[in-house]
């Protein structure tokens, strides 16, 4: 599976993503050192200038229409599947799915026109990936899991970015890039 890069998309567009989950972070009022220190390392996987990384790390809210806005300019891109698996990881960033955390995501999922199994396929995804260690073995169960979850990435053509967060733990999320053969 080749995971194109996310770079190639105007910055603007890589900014209204970032933003969206920045402030998606912070729907349970506070970003956590995990969620802040994984945000920061998406700025940087996004290649974002300077000058736009104020937008991002802003404790300003945004309206409900430049929520919508961004949302549908996401899905024109069709960066809905990388944008929702990012947004699930940041959500478990803390090791919890707080109750906020997946209202917030079943209202986006519908937003962002991803189906109930599909978003079904990337909880799971993230949820096995979430406290996996590429040094260690294993378990068999999580490995299905995880071949399973790329099986169906292919045969539904998911678009996924390489700079997609596959989980939280920065050396597991290369093991399963790499998985891929990127």
């Amino acid at each position: 599976m080749h995971l194109p890069d996310i770079c190639r998309q105007p910055i603007k567009i890589r900014v209204v993503y970032l933003s969206l989950i920045s402030y998606m972070a912070r729907i349970d009022q506070a970003i956590d050192e995990t969620e802040l220190r994984h945000l920061t390392d998406l700025v940087t996987r996004f290649q974002i200038p300077a000058k736009y990384k104020g937008q991002i790390f802003t404790e300003v809210d945004l309206s409900a229409k430049e929520v919508d806005e961004g949302f549908m300019r996401i899905a024109e891109r069709k960066l809905q599947y990388s944008f929702f698996l990012d947004l699930i990881v940041m959500a478990m960033a803390d090791g919890v799915l707080m109750e906020e955390e997946r209202k917030m995501l079943a209202q986006i999922q519908k937003l962002i026109q991803i189906s109930s199994v599909d978003m079904h396929n990337l909880v799971t995804f993230a949820q096995t990936t979430l406290g996996l260690d590429p040094n260690a073995m294993i378990d068999p169960m999580y490995s299905y899991v995880i071949d399973n979850f790329f099986n169906w990435a292919r045969q539904a053509q998911v678009k996924l970015f390489k700079q997609t967060s596959f989980s939280i733990n920065p050396q597991m999320d290369e093991y399963l890039k790499a998985q891929l053969g990127n």
